[in-house]
């Protein structure tokens, strides 16, 4: 069950590292106005996604890949909370969904309990 997850975790944020790049402009618009070097700030969470969905399958230092990642997810969570209280969309020039935006918040908390759980040692 830890190889389904672990695979499902590496393919989510591989393919959301890569859309950081795709549509940088997209991303960028989550991030408050009030942040210097907002399109670095996309571009390097976006360089770490892709990081972490590759350290995931690395045996070797397994629970320190853990708690970082649920850390990154912890730190990435205000942007999620400035888009629902902003209502930016997904698709700019479209109206966004504000139920969407906020039912998706709750959705990081599994993102963090999974990061912790698949950094356990396997004898846990």
């Amino acid at each position: 069950m830890k190889l389904f997850f672990r695979t499902l975790y590496s393919i989510l944020l591989f393919g959301a590292g890569v859309l950081h790049f795709v549509h940088e402009k997209s991303f960028r618009r989550i991030v408050p106005k009030t942040l210097p070097l907002r399109r670095t700030i996309v571009l390097v969470s976006g360089v770490f996604e892709i990081i972490f969905s590759g350290l995931l399958w690395v045996k070797k230092g397994q629970q320190i890949t853990g708690k970082l990642l649920a850390f990154f997810m912890m730190a990435v969570f205000p942007a999620n909370v400035y888009m629902a209280a902003k209502r930016i969309s997904f698709r700019p020039g479209k109206q966004a969904n504000p139920w969407v935006l906020w039912m998706r918040l709750p959705l990081q908390l599994p993102l963090i309990v999974g990061a912790l759980v698949l950094g356990r040692k396997e004898n846990e």
